[in-house]
């Protein structure tokens, strides 16, 4: 057996390499946690800005009124069935306009509405005003007048007269 003169290493040897070997790379972790927290920043901004809500309401409208329909015009009102009404005063009327025409009319017109339609011709109906979507059998449904009659065809087909006043009601039918 041959011993060995040198000493065993101490456990105090032991930590000392230790602390000398990672006191040159102590400063990753904090750098590391540096850089996480700068790209999550970054993210979490971009995130915000693709995410951004509408306009603020204090801020100005950025789009400017319809001027007022000269010549033979018609009317529409909307009638939501919460104690909200829509009116529309004068939109410009024009040959063989239908109330179909009218509500694009109105669609374009600002402010304006919005609706959605299933079908076309005869066979079409108002489906959905302004996110008010029909209810079905025993629910409130979209139904249209003219001058106070009820309508009879399809609103795609319905002809106006220079004018007429479309109501739309939002209501369970009688």
């Amino acid at each position: 057996m041959v011993h060995s003169m040198e000493p065993m290493p101490s456990r105090t040897d032991d930590l000392q390499k230790a602390e000398e070997t990672s006191a040159g790379g102590g400063w990753i972790f904090p750098a590391l946690l540096v850089v996480i927290l700068l790209v999550a920043t970054v993210v979490a901004q971009n995130y915000r800005l693709r995410s951004k809500p509408g306009p603020d309401p204090g801020s100005p409208v950025t789009w400017t009124p319809y001027p007022k329909a000269s010549g033979e015009t018609v009317a529409l009102e909307i009638d939501y069935g919460n104690g909200m009404k829509k009116h529309f005063a004068a939109l410009p009327w024009r040959t063989d306009m239908t109330v179909e025409s009218l509500m694009e009319e109105a669609q374009h017109f600002r402010p304006g509405t919005n609706f959605e339609q299933i079908g076309e011709g005869e066979s079409g109906f108002l489906s959905s005003l302004d996110g008010f979507a029909n209810e079905g059998a025993g629910g409130r449904n979209w139904n249209y007048e003219v001058d106070g009659r009820n309508g009879q065809v399809s609103f795609c087909v319905q002809q106006l007269a220079p004018e007429s006043l479309v109501l739309w009601k939002f209501a369970r039918k009688d």
